[in-house]
């Protein structure tokens, strides 16, 4: 009796490691998901003073090949405005000219500081997902607040960089820095 008992347990066991880690990969994909959700969303909520036209671009500085893959879904179905959207993948704030929406992913957040100077007034939506980045200047920065995917805004950062801010943006976001 005990023998099968420890083979329940242990089968078990082994089940919900062989379940658990698909979830696991799951989660990051979720989370591409979300930001991908949020960042074709923030098209609608902003107005970009320039950059209106050719192509919508959305740059990604550093490495999240689950955002860049959801944001090239994305890309085949939707437009903004008028515009196609055009997805990017970069590695240095030197390598590209002004995107209409820049993200930096955490693992590249040091290079805040030399996108907003090479940036600041083009009309880019800086967005991070690094905290505290939104008090330092960036526009939109994901955090995770109670395990859910949320957002801060900085409403000055955004005028500097020469965007409108929908209302809509503000009411949504968990934080807003003037």
């Amino acid at each position: 009796m005990r023998k099968i008992l420890f083979l329940v347990i242990a089968f078990l066991t082994l089940s919900a490691d062989l379940v658990e880690y698909p979830l696991l990969v799951q989660k990051d994909d979720t989370q591409a998901k979300i930001k991908a959700t949020y960042i074709y969303g923030f098209t609608k909520c902003f107005e970009w003073i320039n950059n209106k036209e050719g192509n919508f671009t959305i740059t990604i500085l550093g490495e999240n090949n689950g955002l860049v893959s959801e944001l090239n879904n994305v890309a085949k179905t939707r437009m903004v405005g008028s515009q196609k959207i055009e997805i990017k993948n970069h590695q240095s704030v030197t390598e590209f000219e002004a995107p209409n929406v820049l993200f930096i992913t955490s693992d590249k957040s040091a290079m805040l500081p030399d996108a907003l100077s090479k940036f600041k007034g083009k009309s880019v939506l800086i967005i991070t997902e690094k905290q505290g980045l939104a008090k330092v200047g960036a526009t939109i920065n994901f955090i995770i607040k109670e395990n859910k995917q949320i957002f801060e805004l900085n409403k000055t950062a955004a005028t500097k960089a020469g965007l409108n801010v929908g209302a809509s943006v503000e009411k949504l976001a968990a934080n807003v820095f003037n």
